[in-house]
């Protein structure tokens, strides 16, 4: 592969990433909006419960949450490359790697929320037992949702549990394709099928959740057999059937999951085709040669630090809300005023804290990947 290829995949990538972390920032500034300016819950609203058309494309735009779903599908596609490859890790390596990517900026972040409690005077009973039990995500394992910190970890959480759970599939999967002489992406799906039978009745959407990672594995698995199709598919047509299952879906139900039945229900509807269409997005978005312009530069930094974003967005916002009384506090100026003012400082902030964030604290993980990689090199 050459590098100009190679630079085209990566641009891909972290234009996916930019795209899944501004659809995920909107959802919660969006949610603010709602309950500032029109007293309602969009987590509890169709499109078809607005008053206004405005109203109608911010509930729209509320149910952006599929954000998060994106970087499942993508999380999918890069470990699945790791362990359906050529050369599979090792598993001690494989966890301190992710161990090593992912925990340190949790840690810093869900430690800034404790401080954040601290300062409001708003700390939780018992907080040293809540802060460690958080450090590690297990406060999702309880069936009441209120002993989170950061509740953005919720993904953290279900990707944590995608590391653990891969290996395993991975070694399942190959034994049940050498025995029954099925093709790997087959004896995936086979494995998968039944952790969402079984997630299905232990969680609301635990079994969607698996699926996304799943439909990401599979397609590392079969990039190459997919391309002609892929190739042969408008980018039209798949930024199409993404929004349109995305509008559909915020028409007919609420995002909010306490809503649902754990028999099938329209988010399940919405997690098959929403896992066809991001597949598709992420397989197209590889083998496109981006342009080195203005804007795919600012997408592919925003690629790059999307998961300080991620972590420090939600913080961002409450600071606003507890030090400055935003956006409240903005009511006596203009509505159309107010709330570019809020989303305008609250970009702003959150770009400027992810970014030292990143250079600190995710920066010298890709370095040292890069000097293994050096040293390994032949």
């Amino acid at each position: 592969m050459t590098r100009k290829a190679r630079t085209d995949r990566n641009t891909g990538l972290d234009l996916l990433r930019a795209l899944a972390i501004m659809l995920t920032f909107f959802v919660h500034v969006i949610w603010i909006i709602g309950g500032w300016r029109y007293g309602r819950d969009f987590e509890y609203l169709s499109i078809r419960d607005a008053n206004t058309a405005l109203e109608g494309t911010l509930i729209w735009l509320y149910h952006s949450q599929h954000g998060v779903f994106l970087f499942f599908v993508l999380s999918g596609f890069l470990m699945g490359k790791k362990w359906f490859g050529a050369r599979p890790p090792r598993l001690l390596e494989y966890l301190k790697d992710r161990a090593w990517r992912t925990l340190p900026g949790a840690w810093l972040a869900i430690s800034a929320a404790v401080a954040l409690m601290a300062a409001a005077g708003k700390l939780p009973p018992d907080t040293t037992a809540k802060w460690i039990e958080n450090l590690f995500f297990l406060n999702w394992f309880r069936k009441a949702d209120t002993h989170h910190l950061l509740v953005v970890t919720w993904s953290l959480h279900a990707e944590w549990l995608f590391y653990l759970m891969l290996p395993v599939v991975a070694w399942i999967a190959s034994r049940i394709a050498q025995t029954k002489r099925i093709a790997a992406w087959q004896s995936v799906a086979l494995v998968v099928f039944l952790l969402c039978i079984a997630f299905k009745f232990m969680s609301l959407r635990g079994a969607a959740y698996a699926l996304f990672f799943a439909v990401g594995v599979i397609a590392a698995i079969e990039q190459t057999r997919l391309r002609p199709l892929v190739t042969a598919t408008p980018w039209w047509v798949i930024v199409g059937l993404y929004g349109g299952a995305n509008f559909i879906y915020g028409w007919l139900s609420a995002t909010a999951a306490r809503t649902q039945t754990n028999l099938w229900n329209a988010f399940d509807t919405h997690a098959m085709v929403f896992a066809f269409t991001a597949t598709l997005m992420l397989l197209k978005a590889t083998d496109t040669h981006f342009p080195d312009v203005g804007i795919v530069r600012a997408g592919r930094y925003i690629g790059k630090i999307s998961y300080s974003i991620y972590l420090w967005h939600l913080l961002v916002l409450l600071a606003l809300g507890q030090w400055l009384g935003w956006p409240a506090a903005l009511n006596t100026l203009p509505a159309v005023i107010a709330i570019t003012l809020y989303a305008a400082t609250s970009i702003a902030a959150t770009w400027g804290i992810s970014a030292v964030s990143f250079r600190w604290i995710e920066q010298p993980y890709f370095d040292r990947r890069a000097r293994e990689a050096t040293l390994k090199a032949p």
